[in-house]
């Protein structure tokens, strides 16, 4: 929407304000924001005692804005908590507590007249909850100098009484309905609700020109949501509590697809300043951005559903301290995919020239290896280049040991395999041929070290080009190395072992080689919308990504056959599976947390996969786990574009992607 759209849909109470048009594109203008919301107590509750929720609908660019659960501790007046967004003087979701047990909600409805004297809601909402310790004192801050601009039902609880009120405020028109005074709206004795409907006659004037202007129909009529919240009354009077009220706020048409949160709290959850809330779909499922807003904000992103919570204003607790590495300096924007994938290629030339040919299968570990160690080498070679003092910096070294770590895995997985006599027809030689590479860079880059890096490189290109194109023995390799070199070269020795041979046998994309033998488990111990969600998008892309096989998904709680390679969706607080292999895995997971060597990490925003062997060492497990449902889903984009060889990947919030090898 642009500011234009919005001028042609400004409400009645505007007419004679001129404002400027913008042909230019402006800021995003949100949709209107719509809420639902209830209090109940006395003969409808449980317990007698007040329970209060409430629901927003809004558009999902603004939306993302308001997780902030903000705990305001000013020199005069109470302690105020509120959804909020990062410097909000006011709610902006109108939902409120204080330390004097006040609770405030409301929802918008129409527009009333415009006081052009009169004070912003944001300053009177404000001084409302600092400074009032009752209902009468909230309705008197409400109405002084009320310019009518944002018009409101609003919803009052207090803790100190358990007594409720509904507050109808248009401009100058008011309606105040007390369970004090046994006032109640359509009979629902112990319980209002709100939903954008205004029910008082005279508030409902003040939304229109005149009374002798074009005639308009001022009949209350329900709506959907009201007829819904009437049916739950007659469902649950007497039994409201805060399990109900979450139910009221995942039901449609109460939870709306475009509802981007719910809070429930009781009297003596409010009393401790706590309530219980969930961020993202109430109703569960991803809300994702439509094309035409992906096009006009690039930055916009999908909103994940995630687990009911409690919010409360207790500190974290105090003992030993982390350093933590993804906590920003400064707030930025969301960077997407692409900016976010680890490395980058880079542009290398030839270390040594060359291609041999093997004479026989015995001899395939130092033809194959020739080419693929060249390439590692000339990686090597750029990147020095790259520096002016030559040296290899601590990520050039990690990107080195990333694409060794690949032929590492490779001689891991298939040193046990043999080819059979006739190797077309060998189904496993694919297996052995890499192998094979594997064992012969292993040996060459252990050579390389004990021959020096130049003088290597130059004999391996003398070796290659007088070869070139022939094919040669691995006695004939040794052979020359110990004539140029003049003395044996241990690495070549063919009886000792493979140098370097101890590391993680599987990496994040092992799996990618026996699709067909992967089943993907999404955990249910917490975020279980949100992980089977990510396990069904994740089984989608395998397919399309080209091999059209589709991966199994299962839940936590199931059985998986034998020597399959399983695909964690959760970590260990969210997927049973992934804490019973906690202790396997090459990273630390904590309570929101997690740590790879000596980097902790522990912003919502932050995500890692891992990989490491099943018991018996045959098939891989490969955690997903984000530290939020939202990163566990952004995560799992990652698996499917793994472009480096690691058993670790860490994708911090907001920054760069890393791949690692984690010993």
């Amino acid at each position: 929407e642009t500011l234009d759209n919005a001028l042609d849909a400004i409400p009645t109470g505007f007419e004679g304000i001129k404002f400027p048009r913008q042909k230019a594109k402006a800021m995003p203008v949100p949709k209107p924001e719509h809420c639902s919301a209830f209090a109940a107590t006395g003969p409808a509750t449980a317990d007698g005692k007040i329970v209060f929720g409430h629901i927003t609908m809004f558009s999902l660019y603004a939306a993302r804005s308001y997780n902030v659960w903000l705990d305001v501790q000013p020199t005069d007046g109470h302690r105020v908590l509120m959804q909020t967004y990062p410097g909000g003087i006011q709610s902006g979701m109108d939902y409120y507590l204080n330390d004097v047990g006040i609770m405030v909600c409301e929802t918008t409805i129409a527009q009333t007249r415009f006081n052009g004297d009169g004070t912003p809601l944001t300053s009177r909402i404000r001084k409302a909850l600092q400074y009032g310790d009752s209902i009468d004192a909230v309705v008197k801050t409400l109405t002084e100098g009320n310019n009518g601009l944002y018009t409101n039902e609003w919803l009052i609880g207090d803790t100190k009484t358990n007594e409720i009120a509904m507050f109808e405020l248009g401009t100058k028109a008011t309606k105040l309905w007390r369970s004090s005074k046994n006032e109640w709206f359509g009979g629902t004795e112990g319980f209002y609700w709100g939903c954008n409907n205004a029910k008082d006659l005279n508030v409902r004037l003040e939304t229109i020109p005149a009374v002798k202007a074009r005639p308009e129909s001022l009949v209350w009529r329900p709506s959907n949501r009201d007829k819904k919240w009437l049916q739950f009354y007659a469902k649950h009077q007497g039994k409201i509590t805060a399990d109900t009220g979450k139910e009221a706020f995942t039901t449609p048409p109460l939870c709306a697809a475009h509802s981007l949160d719910a809070k429930v709290t009781t009297t003596d959850l409010a009393k401790n300043l706590k309530t219980l809330a969930i961020f993202g779909p109430p109703i569960g499922g991803t809300w994702q951005p439509s094309d035409s807003e992906k096009s006009d904000y690039p930055e916009i992103v999908p909103l994940v559903p995630n687990d009911w919570t409690t919010l409360h204003t207790l500190p974290p607790a105090t003992g030993a301290t982390v350093k933590i590495a993804d906590m920003p300096k400064k707030v930025e924007g969301f960077k997407s995919f692409g900016e976010r994938q680890p490395g980058e290629s880079v542009a290398t030339t030839a270390a040594w020239h060359g291609t041999l040919h093997p004479k026989s299968d015995d001899d395939v570990w130092i033809t194959a290896s020739f080419a693929a160690y060249e390439r590692i080498v000339a990686l090597e070679h750029a990147l020095r280049d790259g520096h002016d003092d030559g040296e290899l910096t601590a990520e050039d070294k990690e990107h080195l040991a990333l694409e060794m770590n690949a032929h590492r895995s490779n001689w891991l997985l298939g040193k046990d395999v043999k080819p059979a006599k006739n190797s077309g027809g060998d189904m496993t030689r694919d297996v052995w041929l890499q192998a094979q590479t594997g064992r012969g860079v292993l040996v060459l880059a252990a050579a390389r070290k004990e021959v020096g890096g130049s003088k290597f490189d130059a004999l391996l290109d003398e070796f290659g080009l007088a070869n070139a194109g022939t094919a040669v023995t691995a006695e004939a390799f040794r052979a020359f190395f110990v004539k140029k070199a003049g003395k044996p070269i241990a690495a070549f020795d063919p009886k000792a072992e493979v140098p370097d041979a101890a590391g993680p046998a599987f990496t994040i994309a092992s799996w990618r080689a026996e699709e067909e033998n992967t089943v993907i488990v999404y955990g249910t111990l917490g975020d279980k919308q949100a992980n089977r969600e990510t396990a069904e998008n994740l089984q989608k892309a395998i397919a399309k990504q080209g091999s059209n096989v589709r991966v199994p998904v299962i839940a936590d709680t199931e059985t998986v056959k034998p020597g399959a390679h399983l695909l964690l969706i959760g970590g260990p607080t969210t997927n049973a599976m992934t804490a019973r292999l906690r202790s396997s895995l090459p990273v630390q997971f904590g309570t929101g947390s997690f740590a790879v060597n000596e980097d902790h990490y522990a912003h919502a925003g932050s995500a890692v996969i891992a990989a490491s062997a099943q018991t018996g060492g045959r098939s891989s497990v490969v955690v997903v786990a984000g530290l939020s449902a939202e990163a566990t889903q952004f995560a799992a984009v990652f698996l499917l574009h793994a472009g480096r060889p690691a058993n670790v990947l860490v994708i911090p919030n907001q920054g760069k992607a890393r791949a690692m090898v984690v010993r």
